[in-house]
């Protein structure tokens, strides 16, 4: 029995990643294929190299301003940050050149800009592969391969239990880290979205006083400004409600990353109801925002927590002792 494991995207949140797959080994179980979208192929990349250990060390020594550094925040064409630096980590440490040097078969997905078709890498070079898969639109600048512009996997395929399936696994575990993105929940937690967004507002006017122009704008209101009351609509509403609120308006960035939440959270649902996996494992991740790297600690250990709020089912599912 091949099993496989597909780790899905989500920026920040995708150490939790590591946890997971570490509490799954703690409990006898051997992964042998590995898919990855985004943050997931990052993390997917460096386990099939057998490197996951050194890139736990890296993440968890992370400090704000060192992700700041990473990061290479500016104004590039396509994107706000280059994100050179966190590839070539990932190239001069944590993985193997190309696919065929992997220890484990591993795939990753990304999205043709275009025509909106789902790429798959197999073979070539693995970090290329990943970042193509970890294009996050407007975030990062789109990569070129064969005379296409790529962007984030998540955009398709957030999570890719197919590309499991296709390299042979016959039990597939999946992890979602958009499960706290569901209507139901975001309904539940909107103050906590909205400090979710502001913390990766933070992270860009931190980092360059220039930018700050650019996605913090004007936070003192004039009264004219002011959104009519009747403007403001319930998301998760056919009818428009009324709502009067004293909170900011949300910059640009925080605008693009909640979208991106949204988007993902419901390409999510639709994928996985078509393509289930065997078992699906779903991290809390509602207090971590999409740009705070520098959690790995709390990131790590709530994916480990993740895996044993299910360990009895997974144990019975593969009929472990």
């Amino acid at each position: 029995m091949k099993i496989g494991i597909a780790l899905g995207s989500g920026a920040a949140r995708g150490w939790a990643h590591i946890g997971v797959i570490q509490a799954l080994e703690e409990l006898g179980i051997k992964i042998d294929v590995v898919a990855g979208c985004s943050i997931g192929a990052y993390v997917g990349a460096a386990y099939s190299s057998n490197k996951l250990a050194p890139l736990e060390e890296w993440v968890r020594s992370l400090t704000e301003w060192q992700v700041f550094a990473l990061m290479g925040v500016g104004l590039y064409r396509g994107g706000l940050v280059s994100g050179l630096k966190v590839f070539k980590a990932l190239q001069d440490n944590f993985s193997e050149e190309t696919f065929e040097e992997l220890c484990k078969p591993f795939a990753c997905v990304a999205t043709d800009l275009y025509s909106g078709r789902e790429i798959n890498f197999l073979t070539g070079s693995v970090v290329d592969a990943v970042r193509a898969s970890c294009a996050i639109p407007g975030l990062f600048p789109p990569t070129t391969f064969n005379d296409r512009w790529l962007v984030d996997g998540g955009v398709v395929n957030p999570v890719p239990v197919n590309l499991c399936r296709h390299l042979g696994a016959d039990i597939v575990f999946a992890v979602n880290l958009s499960a706290d993105f569901r209507p139901q929940a975001m309904d539940n937690n909107e103050k906590e979205r909205e400090r979710n967004q502001q913390k990766i507002s933070d992270v860009f006017s931190k980092s360059q006083s220039h930018l700050s122009k650019w996605f913090k704008g004007d936070r003192k209101e004039k009264d004219d400004d002011k959104p009519d009351a009747q403007d403001d609509v319930d998301l998760h509403s056919e009818v428009a409600k009324p709502r009067t609120s004293k909170s900011h308006p949300p910059s640009m960035i925080g605008v693009m990353a909640g979208s991106l939440d949204i988007l993902q959270a419901r390409v999510t649902r639709s994928r996985l109801a078509g393509n289930p996996p065997d078992i699906l494992i779903e991290p809390q991740l509602r207090d971590f925002g999409m740009m705070e790297f520098y959690r790995a600690g709390e990131l790590i250990e709530e994916g480990r927590n993740s895996v044993k709020r299910i360990a009895d089912q997974i144990r019975y599912q593969l009929r472990l002792d």
